[in-house]
């Protein structure tokens, strides 16, 4: 595959408890990528991610991570926070993850 062709985003899950949070990228042929978001209270980081950060994410262009980074924020202005960054940290870390794979 060459990488100008789009990989959309199929799924992201999050596995974590009170101190550790990782995250998992698929995108629609299986391919995945991995992320760490915050250790500190990762769970609730964990939630962030379902709640402001999936619903962008998921559909997207897993290599248009820029876009992603600055659009997320943007879309999420009234919930703005460490918890946000902290959760997009985990999203842009899996996406340059996936993205070194090919």
């Amino acid at each position: 595959m060459s990488i100008l062709e789009r990989l959309e985003i199929h799924s992201i899950e999050t596995f974590s408890n009170r101190y550790i949070g990782l995250l998992r990228v698929r995108t629609k042929d299986g391919s995945e990528g991995w992320g760490q978001v915050s250790p500190y209270n990762a769970d609730i980081t964990s939630l962030i991610v379902h709640r402001q950060i999936a619903p962008y994410a998921l559909g997207s262009d897993a290599f248009d991570i820029e876009k992603l980074v600055l659009e997320i924020p943007e879309k999420e202005h009234k919930f703005p926070g460490s918890y946000l960054r902290r959760a997009l940290a985990g999203l842009e870390t899996a996406l340059w993850d996936l993205r070194g794979k090919y």
